[in-house]
């Protein structure tokens, strides 16, 4: 139970009623039709469902406005604690409540029904305002109960739907419902960890960190989207927080990160702003340029980034000279040459980074700072963000270049363009 604000009277009975913390009532004030609230454990799912169920605010849906509502869970016995919770909350209002069918009516006409997705066939023909999934990543069938069951039950009265849920991998029906608010404008998508909960003590969750391996914690306590095998190498990415349009600014530095390979030879261009500690990462172009050399890259570059005070990094191995390059010299001379750079314009380390290292970089970055990548320019990118995968012995899976999921040749030049600049952020 959340700490009492007071009483509301419905139909001339006192409610005592539940406040919501901020990242709860964040959600009530910009929801839309269909919402997708992925939150980490101890957020306070139970809370929110109540609330959303009742609707004390006056939104048009909820049971204390005289509408039906529904609850859903994966298992019949995971109903038990909301229905506990909204027993004991509305009993004065309560006008009959069936334990077996699990339902309850209140004196407002509202009512809510409560269903297990273990069988959801008996959810058919019924009909709702408003239909509250919880735990819905663990829900076996969640593709087929959402489109051929729920769906319709709200029809009728245009009703809502929120999921609310820890994440339970990417290749989940849940990270598919999450990524559609990049497509329909009646969807929201909201993404809260434990550390949104303030009733939890900080101490505490640093305790639950200290004690569980990076990647359960991430998914368990933060909501990131990692696979079932938690072999994801960006498991951070999340494209809701992720994707913007960008756009490029002639007052900030641009930022070329090169990787050379046969085919296709690619670069990122980026841009950022704010401190060193506290950066504003904008991705603005992932250039793939198939059956290619660096000299029309290069060329690409002054056409369509003329007047740009450039920043170059890359593919450590750019500096031994190739006999891909014309004249037997290295990458990097042909580009300082063709961009017309002074010495202190390359940035190349002197080896790569390790896969390993880069992993704890890459994700920090994509969890705790503000990244923005163009979803129309950077589709190369966010292609190997989303099929990246780590193999047990920490690398990269990268063997078949005829796999389009092994190339990832964008996410090495994400990977050399943060090692170069932004290294400095473990250490925060």
């Amino acid at each position: 139970m959340l700490q009492s604000v007071g009483t509301k009277q419905v139909n001339h009975v006192n409610i005592d009623l539940n406040t919501l913390h901020p990242a709860q009532q964040q959600i009530l004030d910009e929801m839309k039709r269909f919402n997708v609230i992925n939150c980490g454990r101890r957020f306070g799912k139970t809370s929110l469902a109540v609330e959303l169920l009742a609707s004390p605010d006056n939104k048009d849906f909820g049971f204390l406005n005289g509408w039906p509502m529904a609850y859903g869970t994966p298992t019949y016995k995971m109903l038990g604690e909301v229905w506990r919770e909204v027993l004991y909350i509305f009993a004065p209002i309560i006008k009959k409540k069936d334990e077996v069918d699990k339902r309850i009516y209140f004196t407002t006409g509202g009512s809510v029904a409560f269903w297990s997705f273990e069988d959801s066939t008996a959810i058919r023909g019924n009909k709702y305002k408003g239909f509250v999934i919880d735990e819905a990543a663990s829900i076996r069938n969640l593709k087929n109960d959402w489109t051929k069951v729920v769906r319709a039950t709200l029809a009728d009265m245009r009703g809502y739907a929120w999921f609310l849920s820890t994440p339970k991998g990417k290749n989940q029906y849940f990270w598919d419902l999450y990524k559609l608010e990049q497509e329909h404008s009646n969807w929201k998508s909201f993404h809260f960890t434990i550390y949104d909960n303030p009733h939890i003590s900080r101490e505490e969750i640093e305790e639950i960190r200290g004690q569980t391996d990076p990647l359960t914690f991430s998914q368990e306590y933060l909501a990131v989207f990692v696979t079932e095998n938690l072999d994801a190498w960006a498991y951070a990415y999340d494209p809701v927080k992720h994707l913007a349009k960008t756009e490029v600014t002639r007052a900030q530095h641009l930022y070329l990160s090169f990787d050379f390979n046969r085919n296709p030879i690619t670069c990122s261009v980026w841009q950022w702003s704010g401190s060193l500690f506290k950066p504003k990462i904008r991705g603005i172009e992932q250039i793939k340029l198939p059956n290619s050399n660096i000299y029309e890259l290069c060329e690409y570059i002054t056409v369509n980034y003329k007047g740009y005070m450039y920043m170059v990094t890359g593919d450590a191995t750019g500096k031994a000279s190739s006999a891909l390059v014309q004249d037997n010299l290295n990458y990097y001379t042909v580009i300082k040459k063709l961009l017309n750079l002074s010495q202190g314009q390359l940035k190349v380390p002197p080896v790569n980074p390790t896969i390993k290292e880069n992993r704890v970089l890459v994700n920090s970055v994509l969890h705790n700072h503000d990244i923005k990548l163009d979803p129309d320019k950077c589709k190369g990118l966010i292609f190997d963000l989303e099929h990246a995968r780590m193999l047990p012995d920490g690398s990269l899976e990268k063997m078949d270049r005829n796999d389009p999921t092994q190339q990832l040749d964008a996410l090495d030049t994400f990977r050399y363009f943060l090692n170069t600049f932004f290294r400095n952020l473990l250490k925060i």
